[in-house]
């Protein structure tokens, strides 16, 4: 039978030898890194191929949420390059999980997607609700499609050019005399 030699006094370990990641120690020689004191072998944790005693390693090593700042022990998640705890990964509008569910980050806050799209999204012209999908522009501004309507007869201006007659948009059915007609464009 081979004997071990301690990783710290590089001495013969007799009669009883701890190991923890490949390295053997004199017990009294088993102590934590970052304060010194004798580490129980059965409460401690690896940290860089060394040993950590629980309470250092809550206080310097621990991953923190990012949301309550405390310790993650259990199961968390990361997400736009920083971890939270399951229940703490939250829209912070509404407090809905956002777990395996899509989200947006806006300045290190996470959004659902319906409070994103309130609180972000372009605004139409018309209805003044945010616009999810494509817009048509005109007029310096968005509008949703069904939106977009002559100011005259309320009737939907698809065509791709309208007038315009103080500010507002007129189709080319109620085409006023005195104004110039536009295109319309749609990014």
């Amino acid at each position: 039978m081979s004997t071990s030699i301690c990783c710290r006094c590089n001495e013969e370990i007799w009669p009883r030898a701890v190991c923890s990641s490949g390295k053997a120690y004199h017990p009294h020689h088993f102590t934590c890194k970052d304060c010194g004191l004798v580490v129980d072998p059965t409460l401690f944790f690896a940290v860089d191929d060394d040993v950590v005693c629980s309470e250092c390693y809550l206080d310097k090593h621990a991953v923190r949420c990012s949301a309550c700042r405390t310790p993650i022990l259990e199961r968390g998640v990361a997400a736009a390059e920083r971890k939270w705890h399951e229940k703490c990964f939250r829209c912070v509008s509404c407090r809905k999980s956002l777990v395996s569910t899509s989200f947006f980050e806006v300045n290190g806050y996470l959004f659902c997607r319906s409070h994103y799209r309130e609180l972000f999204s372009s605004r139409c012209s018309g209805c003044e609700k945010p616009i999810n999908r494509q817009a048509v522009v005109a007029l310096s501004t968005k509008w949703h499609a069904k939106c977009f309507k002559c100011h005259l007869c309320r009737k939907r201006i698809s065509a791709r050019v309208f007038w315009i007659k103080n500010g507002q948009p007129i189709c080319l059915a109620c085409q006023p005399v005195d104004s110039q007609p536009r295109n319309l464009s749609t990014p």
